[in-house]
């Protein structure tokens, strides 16, 4: 089996003596390169002033871009896989300081123009992916046919984060209110339970998360809560899960954090959870009540 080199060999030889006008490729190269630049080396000095097989090796670079050249052999074509096409470019560059096609010495640029016209021609002849359809996705397809040939009515798929919004937007006002009192519902759980409902209904394809463009207009557009300042972004929620009467539950707090109305006893109660106090736990209380004690004192 031949090497990459003289895959990359036969690529040029192929693609050099190809002829428009019995004028081969290699020859509007030359010509191209005998024109002169200013001194950025970013335009020709002369535009207008082109010659005929310059200006058709430029044609030729402006038709690969949007029209498929029958006659040109892309890398695949002659056995050389896009990482070994730009490998043996790599090697080629660095082993040889010009392109000897039949005794004949080229600039090395032109292999920097044949590897762009090979990529503009790999993308026009790839076909576009279709996209893959399950069967459950084929019934929803169906289904939708025949509703609106039934009903008459208009129909079109919305994206990603709108199809989200309105599927969160339905599933908070039916489970959630805005009207209630006392301490507001945490926010991590809001999120938490989201994303249940999510996976429970569509599986798990689709979790939001707190900078999910659906979550934040939830926040913003339903919850009427503005988190783009760092001001409110730790604060609860100001809603509360619906009962069986459609009246709002009171939030209760889970922490143990000494915030609130909590006081020693309170936070040892709900830590404890109806188990014995561990020696740390019992000094703590120990201590609590003897600063309790002498600063009752002192008040006297």
């Amino acid at each position: 089996m031949t090497n990459i080199l003289d895959r990359f060999d036969q690529f040029l030889k192929i693609n050099l003596n190809h002829k428009e006008n019995d004028v081969p490729l290699f020859e509007m190269f030359q010509e191209f390169t005998k024109l002169k630049w200013n001194k950025d080396n970013t335009l020709l000095v002369n535009p207008d002033a082109i010659p005929e097989k310059a200006a058709q090796f430029l044609k030729i670079m402006d038709e690969s871009e949007n029209t498929v050249l029958k006659w040109f052999v892309v890398n695949r074509q002659v056995g050389l896989s896009d990482p070994n096409f730009q490998r043996a470019i790599n090697q080629y560059k660095s082993r040889f300081l010009y392109t000897n096609l039949s005794n004949l010495k080229l600039d090395l640029g032109i292999v920097d123009y044949l590897q762009r016209i090979n990529t503009n021609q790999l993308q026009l002849r790839l076909p576009q992916p279709k996209p893959i359809i399950s069967m459950h996705t084929a019934r929803l397809m169906r289904e939708l046919y025949i509703l609106k040939r039934n009903k008459a009515t208009k129909y079109k798929l919305k994206s990603d984060t709108e199809q989200v919004k309105n599927i969160l937007k339905i599933w908070f006002e039916q489970n959630y209110t805005l009207n209630g009192e006392g301490i507001g519902y945490a926010r991590r759980q809001l999120l938490e339970e989201a994303n249940d409902f999510l996976v429970s209904k569509f599986g798990d394809c689709k979790i939001v998360y707190c900078h999910d463009p659906a979550w934040v207009w939830l926040m913003q557009e339903v919850i009427k809560t503005n988190d783009k300042g760092q001001r409110g972004m730790y604060l609860r929620l100001p809603i509360w899960k619906k009962g069986q009467n459609g009246k709002a539950i009171l939030n209760k707090r889970k922490n143990i954090s000494t915030a609130g109305e909590f006081t020693l006893e309170k936070r040892q109660k709900q830590r404890l959870q109806h188990r014995k106090p561990n020696k740390r736990e019992r000094d703590a209380a120990r201590k609590a009540r003897a600063k309790k004690q002498k600063m009752a004192t002192e008040t006297l």
